[in-house]
This record gives C-alpha cells, sequence and structure tokens, in this order.
C-alpha cells in the first residue's frame, strides 16, 4: 500500500514572537513512502498542499511547492499557545486514482520578547486616614516571561506634585512593594494613584498604571468604618440601582401581601 508522507512527519522551529509578515519558515518535502517488498517505485504526477489545523490563522502554505509564510503577527500570549508552543498540521494529496493523502505537524516555539509592560495589582485597595496602622502590599502583573518580567522597580511620578507629597512607595524586593500615606492625615476619598512599573527586559519597559484607592475612617483594628463602604468596595453605580431595584421589588411583594392580608380579613 502507498501512501504520501511528510519528511520529517513533524517540524519543530523557533522564532521570535511577533514575527514580521511574510516571513518564509519552512519548506516541506514530500516522498512516497511502502510497506510491500519488491514493488516498484513511479513519481505521481501532481501534489496539492493544504492546511488542516491553524487555529490563530497565522500561516498559509504554497498549494504547489508547500513553502509555509506567516500572514499574521505570531504573538507567544496568545491563548492558541500552548507552553509557548503553536501547532499547526498541513495535508498533502496527489491526483492518482485512488488520490493518496498524508499530515504533516508544524510544532512553532515562540521565543518571549519583550513586548508587554508590567501592571499593578490590585488595581483597588483601601487604607486609612493616617499612616498606621495599615499599608497597600502592590506586586505586578506581566504577560512576558524571564527574562523580560521581573524583578521589578516601582516609583512614583514627579507630576502632579500632590502625589509624591501625599504617598510614598518602597520596593520589598523584586515582585512586591508598598504603598504607604506620606502625610500625617489625607481626608476620606477616593484617589487615583499613578505607580511606576519598570521590568528587567532589554530594553525594560515601563508603563504607568493606576491604583485606585479609597481612603476611610479606620477603627483600631485598621479596619474601615466608612458607612459608604459598599460604594469604595467596588460597587459600580448598576450594580446600586440593581440592589436597590430589588429591594423596591421585596417592599412592594410585602405591601401586596398586606393588602390581601387586609382584604381577606375584612
Amino acid at each position: 500500500m502507498l501512501k504520501l508522507y511528510f519528511q520529517p512527519s513533524s517540524t519543530k522551529m523557533q522564532i521570535n514572537e511577533l514575527v514580521a509578515f511574510g516571513t518564509k519558515r519552512v519548506k516541506y518535502v514530500l516522498f512516497l513512502n511502502f510497506n510491500v517488498k519488491n514493488i516498484k517505485l513511479t513519481a505521481f504526477s501532481f501534489c496539492r498542499y493544504t492546511k488542516l489545523s491553524d487555529p490563530a490563522n497565522w500561516l498559509k502554505i504554497d498549494p504547489v511547492n508547500g513553502q509555509i509564510t506567516t500572514i499574521a503577527l505570531l504573538d507567544r500570549e496568545s491563548p492558541n499557545v500552548k507552553n509557548n508552543i503553536y501547532n499547526a498540521t498541513f495535508l498533502a494529496s496527489d491526483n492518482g486514482i485512488p488520490p493518496m493523502s498524508g499530515t504533516g505537524t508544524l510544532q512553532i516555539y515562540l521565543l518571549d520578547i519583550n513586548d508587554n509592560a508590567p501592571q499593578v495589582l490590585p488595581q483597588e485597595a483601601e487604607t486609612c486616614e493616617t499612616p498606621d496602622p495599615n499599608s497597600i502590599n502592590i506586586t505586578a502583573l506581566d504577560y512576558d516571561i524571564d527574562p523580560n518580567a521581573g524583578p521589578f522597580a516601582f516609583d512614583l511620578p514627579l507630576s502632579p506634585v500632590t502625589i509624591k507629597r501625599n504617598w510614598t512607595i518602597t520596593r520589598l524586593n523584586g515582585d512586591f512593594a508598598q504603598l504607604n500615606l506620606k502625610i500625617k492625615f489625607l481626608e476620606a476619598g477616593i484617589y487615583e494613584v499613578p505607580i511606576i512599573i519598570t521590568d528587567s527586559g532589554n530594553p525594560p519597559k515601563s508603563n504607568i498604571s493606576i491604583l485606585r484607592v479609597k481612603v476611610c475612617q479606620c477603627d483600631s483594628n485598621g479596619d474601615c468604618t466608612d458607612v459608604d463602604r459598599i460604594v469604595g468596595a467596588g460597587l459600580g453605580t448598576g450594580a446600586i440601582i440593581a440592589i436597590l431595584l430589588c429591594i423596591i421589588i421585596l417592599l412592594s411583594k410585602y405591601f401586596h401581601w398586606f393588602l390581601d392580608l387586609n382584604v381577606f380579613a375584612s
């Protein structure tokens, strides 16, 4: 029995992510394979190449010569990439009677480049109106991997001047830092604190992330005691309206139940 097969059946290669469009990467060579002895090997007249699987539609294959070319940016952080590897499968078939076909797999190992800037994590926090007794612990989220991620540097911008006047940031290690009040008292409210985070890539990538801080009155344990804590906890206007509507519906049901009870009693 004759069949077509790719040589090799699985090809592995390494390239940098975000490679330029139209980059030629590999050309499959097609051979005949047989498992019956003493059979005369004859060349097939025509072979055609097509794609079987290309989840992100990053590649194209020349139907005649099997040349594979990139048609999009290959992003290592794509959900279609698993453990830095992108898999694509191709089919070769001839025009014989009956036609023969074979499949081949291309495994592309995407090397990370420093294309993602770090972001502050968490994005929301709360602290007391006075520096003691609590601090805000922060870290950085970076979708790149070593050496393009941590250790990170944390800093505060020079502008607006109120940022460095009101706040101070202390680097604990390569991944964590602490944000504290620098002044003795800051009025309760919601403050947006810009934080500069720089990764260790070459060249490094910096980003200004906004940390939304709720400053509140605290008890002796350092816990917020503000009446509006439900708002500061992250519930938006829509969520608050939904809660109020639920309360109105419950009150309405109770009111109708009360009326029905009075009618029944009368």
